[in-house]
């Protein structure tokens, strides 16, 4: 059994993900295959030759790979799109935005919503961000709960009683003050 070290960690309980990048040593492209194929058929035993089936087997796996690539490759690129425009749409929108706290183990917790109208998006760190009004910090799309003032699904109280509240009781003020999502400065 292997002896891991986690020395010099700030928070043992961190969840981390490690992602393999591709490079040229552990990828295989269809000229790497074709290559492996020759050579293959270079140094085949003559008495017992490789099986046409099995050969086109090969070639129509590694080919089939090369498509699931590339569409994959494509939805992504479709994918990251579509956020973009998406995330673009919302800017001076009024949106539902779940407020995040850290629990003891550095795990995010969404504890209630605010509202507010979106500032701007950035779009510089990979996937959108957005900052709203009154808050000095950027949010994930994954934060965004809804458009408009969506009730708050974190507080059980306003969640069930959701038909109860929308009568008037957000005022000017805004539902700060009565849906118990804490302070809006957060």
């Amino acid at each position: 059994m292997a002896d891991i070290s986690v020395s010099g960690t700030t928070n043992p309980y961190s969840i981390t993900a490690l992602t393999p990048q591709q490079n040229d040593k552990n990828t295989l492209s269809m000229t790497d295959f074709f290559q492996l194929i020759a050579t293959q058929l270079q140094y085949q035993d003559p008495t017992s030759p490789m099986d046409n089936n099995e050969l086109m087997a090969q070639m129509t796996q590694m080919a089939m790979v090369q498509s699931m690539t590339s569409m994959t490759e494509a939805i992504e690129a479709s994918t990251a799109t579509s956020a973009q425009t998406y995330a673009g749409s919302i800017v001076g929108k009024e949106v539902t935005v779940a407020v995040i706290e850290e629990n003891s183990y550095g795990q995010e917790k969404p504890t209630g919503v605010k509202y507010a109208k979106v500032e701007y998006v950035n779009f510089t760190s990979g996937s959108p961000t957005f900052k709203v009004e009154g808050d000095p910090k950027e949010h994930p799309l994954s934060h965004l709960v809804g458009m408009g003032r969506v009730p708050d699904p974190y507080n059980k109280d306003t969640s069930e009683d959701g038909d109860k509240e929308e009568g008037g009781t957000d005022g000017p003020e805004g539902p700060e003050n009565g849906s118990g999502s804490g302070p809006d400065n957060s």
